[in-house]
C-alpha cells in the first residue's frame, strides 16, 4: 500500500497536464499512488493519460462521463488505497519536495487533518508573487468561516479517515473545496506550511467571472452551515439561504457582486502579468483593487503583518538529508479527539 494517494480531477487538462503529471513524477518522496479520473474530457487528455499510465505503473486512470469536478474527485478518493489524500489538478506544478514535507509535518502533527501550503502565481510565461496564507488552525478557521482565502485546494494532504467521517464532498458542483475544509475543521485542526509547494496556473480558460460569483455565494452558505452545526441548529437548504442572503445583503447586494466580480478581475490580471501581457495585466489589477478596495486591503494587511505560527519544513539543513517521513506517525488517530472549536 503507497504512503499517500494523489488525486486529480482531469477535465480537457492540455496542454497543461504533463508538467502536472511531471512535477508528481519528480517527488522526492515516490512511495504515492496517483489517480487521475478522467471526467469526460475531449482534447488529448486521454491519449497522454493512457501514456503515462502504460510507462509508470504508481499510475492508474478512471475514464467517467463529464459529471464535474466534485464527483470525479470524490470517485478518486473513494478509489485510493492510502489512508492520506493529497489533491492535485491538472494544470499546477508541485514542487519536487511538496510530498515529503507535507507527510514528515502530518507526522509531527497527529492533531492535524488537513495541511496545506504557500503558493506561486503562475502564467504563460512567468512565475510572480507568492501567497501569505495563514499557517495556524485558529486563523485559518476564522478566515474561512468569513469567506475569506485561507487554504488552497490542489495543495491540501488530508486523512481519508476524516474525510468519510465527514461524509465527503457535498452535492453542489461549486464550493466542495470550502465546505469540506470547513468540515474537517470543526473535528481536527487545520494547518499550511509556511513554504510555496505548487505553482498554482492562471489562465483564460480557467477564469469564469460566473462561475466565480456563484463560488462566492456558495462559499457564503458553506460558512453558514458550519455556524448553524456550531449551534446545533437544523441546516437550510441552498435555496432557502438564497432567500435570505438576498434579504440580508439588501441594499448592500451590489458590493456582494462587485466583490465577487474583483476576484475574477484579478484572477484575470494575474494571468496576464505572468502571460506577457503586464500593461494589460496592470490595468485590470488596479480595477479589481477599485472594486473591491476591502480585498485590496486585507491583502495588504497581509503582507505587513503576517507572523507564522506553524513551523516551516525550509528549517532542515540543505546540506542534511531529509529523513523519511514517519508513515505510522503520520496516522496516528484522531478520531477519539474532542470537537475542536475555533
Amino acid at each position: 500500500m503507497p504512503a499517500v494517494s494523489i488525486v486529480m480531477a482531469c477535465y480537457n487538462g492540455m496542454p497543461y497536464l504533463p508538467d502536472a503529471i511531471d512535477s508528481i513524477r519528480k517527488q522526492t518522496f515516490s512511495d504515492w499512488e496517483l489517480i487521475v479520473v478522467n471526467d469526460g474530457s475531449t482534447d488529448g487528455s486521454s491519449h497522454c493519460l493512457n501514456e503515462y499510465a502504460a510507462e509508470d505503473s504508481r499510475i492508474r486512470v478512471l475514464d467517467q462521463p463529464n459529471q464535474g469536478q466534485h464527483v470525479a474527485a470524490d470517485i478518486g478518493i473513494r478509489e485510493a488505497v492510502s489512508p492520506l489524500i493529497a489533491r492535485m489538478d491538472a494544470d499546477d506544478v508541485c514542487h519536487p519536495h511538496r510530498l515529503e514535507k507535507q507527510l514528515r509535518f502530518l507526522s509531527h502533527h497527529p492533531e492535524v487533518g488537513l495541511v496545506g501550503s504557500q503558493i506561486r502565481r503562475l502564467g504563460s510565461h512567468r512565475a510572480g508573487l507568492r501567497s501569505l496564507l495563514p499557517t495556524d488552525h485558529a486563523t485559518i478557521w476564522s478566515m474561512l468561516r468569513k469567506n475569506h482565502h485561507a487554504l488552497c485546494n490542489p495543495t491540501v494532504v488530508f486523512r481519508k479517515s476524516l474525510y468519510e467521517r465527514v461524509g465527503g464532498y457535498w452535492c453542489h458542483d461549486i464550493a466542495e473545496d470550502w465546505d469540506l475544509f470547513l468540515r474537517l475543521g470543526e473535528i481536527s485542526q487545520l494547518a499550511n506550511l509556511d513554504e510555496v509547494l505548487l505553482h498554482y496556473r492562471f489562465h483564460g480558460s480557467s477564469i469564469n467571472g460566473r462561475r466565480i460569483i456563484q463560488a462566492q455565494l456558495y462559499n457564503e452558505y458553506a460558512a453558514h452551515l458550519s455556524r448553524l452545526r456550531e449551534s446545533s441548529q437544523p441546516e437550510i437548504s441552498i435555496e432557502d439561504f438564497k432567500r435570505e442572503h438576498a434579504i440580508s445583503r439588501w441594499p448592500h447586494g451590489w458590493l456582494f457582486r462587485a466583490d465577487a466580480l474583483s476576484i475574477g478581475q484579478y484572477r484575470q490580471a494575474v494571468a496576464e502579468l505572468y502571460g506577457g501581457q503586464r500593461l494589460r495585466g496592470t490595468a485590470r489589477l488596479l480595477m479589481s483593487m477599485m472594486m473591491s478596495p476591502q480585498r485590496t486591503l486585507r491583502r495588504c494587511a497581509r503582507m505587513l503583518h503576517r507572523s507564522p505560527a506553524v513551523p516551516t519544513e525550509s528549517n532542515n539543513s540543505a546540506s542534511t538529508p531529509a529523513p523519511k517521513p514517519s508513515i505510522a506517525a503520520a496516522l496516528s488517530p484522531i478520531e477519539s479527539r474532542d470537537r475542536v472549536r475555533a
